[in-house]
């Protein structure tokens, strides 16, 4: 599965298409991209080439991979890499489907719905969830800060445990000759005469073409994801 990512340069207001972020240096200096598992075999990726892992190896932010396509993050539950499955060095987790999640533990506004997510198991939030920075987020979506100020988290946005924001990102993939894209945290199907208008600007349309942001157009291939940036605060 190719995946195209897209990021707005802080220099310009231009897209430009660029893989997953640059994670922690290997013991051979060379950075790591991702992590893909693809045909039952954990491949490691560097400078877009893939070899076969060779060696357990550790990520930023505490992840670990095993050979045999398992990870942990910060020492928590082991994990199982399904077929197709790409993690970035930056934790974050592409499947085939175009379903995106980071793989930190994280509180995120879900179908109007607070979700806490551990160890990649998602609960449905029934009481308040109390932040590390002293913020907490009500089961109605509230956030509080530790200031006693409101505001309302909306479908998309994430929050890791310690409080602290995670940038939220959708996808447009082309899958099975059908257009899915995973927009606010829920992933849709774009009929073939319809089209749906991404949270940066992006519009997608069902028979696979895509109008980015900057009015570039393009046309999906099979198999191909875009990522692109999901919902900010407004």
């Amino acid at each position: 599965m190719k995946t195209i990512r897209i990021k707005m340069l802080a220099a310009s207001a231009t897209l430009s298409f660029l893989l997953a972020p640059l994670g922690v240096q290997a013991q051979d200096e060379t950075p790591v991209e991702r992590i893909d598992f693809k045909g039952g075999k954990v491949l490691v990726v560097r400078e877009g080439k893939s070899a076969p892992l060779e060696a357990d190896i550790a990520l930023a932010g505490d992840i670990k991979v095993t050979t045999n396509g398992t990870f942990t993050v910060k020492g928590g539950k082991e994990r199982k890499l399904r077929e197709g499955q790409m993690l970035s060095a930056d934790g974050t987790l592409l499947s085939p489907d175009g379903s995106i999640i980071p793989v930190f533990d994280h509180v995120t506004m879900k179908n109007g719905k607070v979700t806490v997510v551990k160890d990649g198991e998602a609960a449905v939030a029934n009481r308040e969830t109390r932040l590390g920075d002293g913020s907490r987020v009500m089961p109605d979506g509230t956030l509080v800060t530790k200031e006693g100020k409101t505001t309302k988290i909306l479908d998309g946005q994430i929050f890791k445990l310690d409080g602290s924001a995670l940038p939220a990102q959708d996808t447009i993939t082309l899958k099975d000759g059908k257009v899915m894209v995973q927009k606010d945290g829920s992933l849709l199907q774009v009929q073939p005469r319809q089209s749906i208008m991404m949270s940066d600007g992006t519009k997608v349309f069902g028979d696979g073409s895509v109008i980015l942001k900057d009015g570039k157009k393009l046309t999906l291939t099979e198999g191909q994801t875009l990522v692109v940036e999901g919902v900010t605060k407004r």
